[in-house]
């Protein structure tokens, strides 16, 4: 039997820093979100991701997809959003079975109005408080990782609905207290980077994470 690779000190405490860190991060940006403008996390990453799209339009496989959640869990939220007066859904005419999402002005004005405090939320919180150097190097470390996961989900047979690890609803049960230490016993909320996990908004356009 192959003896486990146990955490040096040094990675332990890279490892955990981590984990508490975005538990808490998560918490304090979806707190910041839900009381500048009223959205959910995953309101704005649907909003976000939509408002990049031509004509402010997506597929909704697409749209699942790319935010790498289950067709059902984003179907019953954009039933909640449509009920907001954020988005309309209709067929898609050129797939039957499936749906166009579209924001509505509502829902385009909605995201306008969140991006900046957003941002300021993310800068406030996270970006401010490291050196140019840290950044880069956060830069660096993420674009590494995210090469060895998309080989992973890119490999043969590695096909699948919603987030590695998620159940069969896309609900991920690690979310909400990666380290059994979530504070205020409350969920931190969806990954501010969901919405865009492959880094992919051009120029930040529609998130207020860049320029317009």
């Amino acid at each position: 039997m192959t003896e486990p690779r146990w955490l040096s000190p040094g990675q332990a405490r890279a490892w955990l820093g981590y984990r508490r860190m975005r538990a808490l991060l998560d918490l304090q940006l979806t707190r910041d979100l839900a009381r500048d403008s009223g959205l959910s996390e995953a309101d704005y990453d649907v909003l976000s991701n939509v408002s990049e799209a031509a004509g402010h339009s997506m597929r909704l496989g697409d749209l699942a997809a790319h935010m790498l959640w289950s067709k059902s869990r984003l179907s019953h939220h954009v039933a909640r959003m449509e009920r907001r007066g954020l988005v309309a859904r209709q067929d898609d005419p050129s797939d039957g079975r499936g749906a166009v999402l579209t924001l509505t002005e509502a829902g385009w004005q909605a995201i306008r109005d969140a991006a900046p405090g957003h941002v300021e939320s993310v800068r406030r919180h996270f970006l401010d408080l490291l050196t140019a150097e840290q950044v880069q190097t956060l830069a660096d470390i993420s674009e590494t990782v995210l090469a060895h996961l998309r080989g992973l989900q890119e490999g043969p047979g590695s096909a699948h609905q919603g987030r590695p690890g998620q159940d069969p609803d896309g609900q991920d049960p690690d979310a909400g207290d990666p380290d059994g230490q979530n504070p205020d016993g409350q969920d931190p909320g969806q990954d501010p980077g969901a919405g865009d996990p492959d880094g992919g908004h051009p120029a930040g356009r529609g998130t207020g994470l860049g320029p317009a």
